[in-house]
């Protein structure tokens, strides 16, 4: 672990090419002022939703606006997201954010408006061929019906989407620029900057004292702003109830269950699924600490791979070839875009000083996906790369198959394409390093509990802080420390539990992108089923698993996994994941056992 460089030291060859979305800022300015133009237009069309030409007029013009306004925002958000620091791409993100305000605002009398017409007319919009594209979004809108406010209190509630969004962006600020964790030796004895990237590989280290000063490093920093966070965290919960209620819906979470038309039995089916099966989650986290000679194991211990005589760690050009190659079962031409999206540089792959941490995947409607990530040479970055290059593939498909106004994936089946490629890569792996099997098998069972246990242990705590402040009941430092104590307690009950864990809410973006996690887990739920018929079936189950990429939002999420022969709607595939889960455990059992005992 090196110096972290600084943005302006990065090579461009390792730095991805927003001149893709503008060539110059003098045409993300012209852009700007376009989309402004077009959300002005747009009021126009206010009290004529009504005419058939007009509607038709009005979707065009918004979906247009959409896409431009989709671009701007990308080019602000994706320089920002690389130089944190940079005042210019604040200005610029601050901008796109008030643009995409006004936008809202601007268009918040379509859905009141359209509510207002027959439902005859409606539905003749909808089944209209020259209205093709928008049938989704007429369907929505009837579904959305009783949570409708008048097209005055719409707009009000539109105003209110800057302090809406206030909550993640102070959370960012902290977290990624102003808040600084202290130095740490590795393992090698050398001090080390203590980062956000940096902190699992730390605790993967087989030296205790390593993991130990690496953990209370993070967590013992975030425990000095133990009543800043909870702030933070109390305003985004509010927000969502606020919206929520606004909606008129029952709860928080049935508000962010709806756009996917999700019933609240698969949330808490999900949940009461894996309770069952923790004791295999412990089977598991037991047996490691065994193979790495621990005897008093810890939520400190738990990232530690065993010694089973098996790694791989490449350089990233390298580690991007091997994920291409794994994921020949998919086709020539699925592999052909992964090599395309390398060469012409929709990837940025490596840390840097003010850079957002984690990895992620960002869409731009008629241009292509970009992909963040934070590089480490191991096998958990290198399946990284197979996961968020599923995540752009899923979007680069459903874009070329579908409308603009279609092209969105609902966020329910965004987790299914970026882990089939991990499930993919890692079995195929099984099959060429036969002396890795024991160490591979670990890494695969290690996903089921960091996606499938983990995300839905985060689940469960959003549940219950939303739970909490729809009582009316505070959210601060002890009570959301006690819940997340609590759920690490049952979660993990061979494992002792270190005061400092129950802040470690405290590091989760994601709860400011409120029940999402849950979606991990349904995800690699679907994504085992998938990535099992695609080895078993072939080329039929491929052609089946491209449909459901390329249907992008032209389905409901639960409709289009269907096309995957994956039927989310019942329990199954959530219980089929967590036997195999027990299967693979078994398996692993056996192997590491054996490998033991010689």
């Amino acid at each position: 672990m090196g110096e972290v460089l600084k943005r302006s030291q990065v090579p461009v060859s390792d730095t991805w090419n927003l001149n893709d979305l503008f060539h110059t800022q003098q045409d993300w300015e012209t852009a700007y002022a376009q989309v402004d133009a077009n959300v002005a237009r747009l009021g126009g069309y206010q009290g004529r939703l009504g005419e058939r030409a007009a509607l038709k007029e009005a979707l065009d013009l918004l979906t247009d606006t959409e896409v431009l306004l989709g671009r701007v925002y990308s080019y602000a958000a994706r320089n920002l997201d690389v130089d944190n620091a940079n005042s210019e791409y604040q200005a610029l993100s601050a901008r796109a954010q008030s643009l995409y305000v006004r936008f809202a605002e601007k268009i918040s009398f379509i859905q009141p408006e359209l509510l207002a017409q027959s439902e005859e007319y409606l539905a003749a919009m909808r089944d209209d061929a020259s209205m093709s594209a928008y049938r989704m979004m007429l369907d929505n809108l009837a579904r959305s019906r009783a949570h409708t406010l008048s097209a005055e209190m719409e707009q009000l509630v539109a105003m209110t989407g800057e302090m809406g969004n206030s909550p993640d962006n102070i959370y960012s600020m902290l977290n990624t620029l102003d808040m600084k964790f202290p130095a740490v030796k590795n393992e090698a004895g050398e001090k080390v900057a203590l980062t956000h990237a940096g902190f699992i590989p730390l605790m993967k280290s087989h030296k205790k004292k390593v993991r130990r000063a690496a953990f209370e490093g993070v967590y013992g920093t975030y425990q000095k702003f133990e009543n800043t966070f909870p702030a933070i965290y109390q305003a985004s919960v509010q927000s969502d109830v606020f919206y929520a209620r606004a909606g008129k819906f029952a709860s928080s979470l049935e508000a962010k269950l709806f756009p996917d038309n999700v019933p609240l039995s698969l949330y808490d089916n999900l949940i009461a699924a894996v309770h069952r099966h923790v004791g295999g989650l412990n089977r598991f986290v037991s047996l490691n600490a065994r193979l790495n000679g621990i005897k008093h194991p810890s939520m400190i211990d738990v990232y530690v791979p065993p010694r089973l005589g098996f790694d791989i760690s490449l350089d990233f050009r390298d580690a991007y070839a091997l994920v291409v190659d794994c994921l020949r079962p998919l086709g020539e031409d699925y592999q052909a875009v992964l090599r395309q999206a390398l060469d012409e540089r929709w990837i940025d792959p490596f840390e840097n000083d003010g850079k957002r941490s984690g990895a992620y995947s960002a869409d731009a409607y008629g241009v292509h996906p970009f992909v963040l990530m934070n590089y480490k040479p191991d096998l958990n970055h290198l399946l990284t790369i197979a996961h968020e290059m599923g995540h752009a593939m899923h979007s680069y498909l459903s874009n070329a198959r579908q409308p603009a106004a279609m092209a969105d994936y609902s966020l329910f089946v965004a987790e299914v394409a970026s882990t089939v490629n991990e499930v993919l890569v890692l079995l195929e792996l099984m099959q060429r390093h036969p002396e890795g099997e024991a160490f591979l098998l670990y890494t695969l069972l290690d996903s089921f509990r960091n996606t499938l246990f983990r995300q839905t242990l985060f689940a469960e705590f959003e549940r219950e802080s939303h739970r909490m402040a729809e009582a009316g009941e505070p959210l601060t430092a002890q009570s959301l420390n006690a819940v997340y104590a609590r759920l690490n307690a049952e979660y993990y009950t061979s494992l002792e539990q270190p005061e400092l864990l129950a802040y470690e809410w405290m590091r989760i973006p994601h709860f400011y992108r409120s029940f999402y996690v849950y979606k991990y887990a349904t995800g690699f739920s679907a994504a085992m089923a998938i990535a099992t018929k695609i080895r078993q079936e072939g080329a039929p189950m491929v052609k089946k698993y491209k449909d459901f990429l390329s249907a992008g939002g032209s389905l409901y999420p639960i409709d289009a996994l269907k096309l995957a022969d994956v039927d989310m709607s019942t329990g199954e595939p959530v219980e089929r994941a967590l036997q195999e889960f027990e299967t693979l455990l078994g398996r692993y059992e056996k192997i590491a056992k054996k490998q033991s005992a010689d």
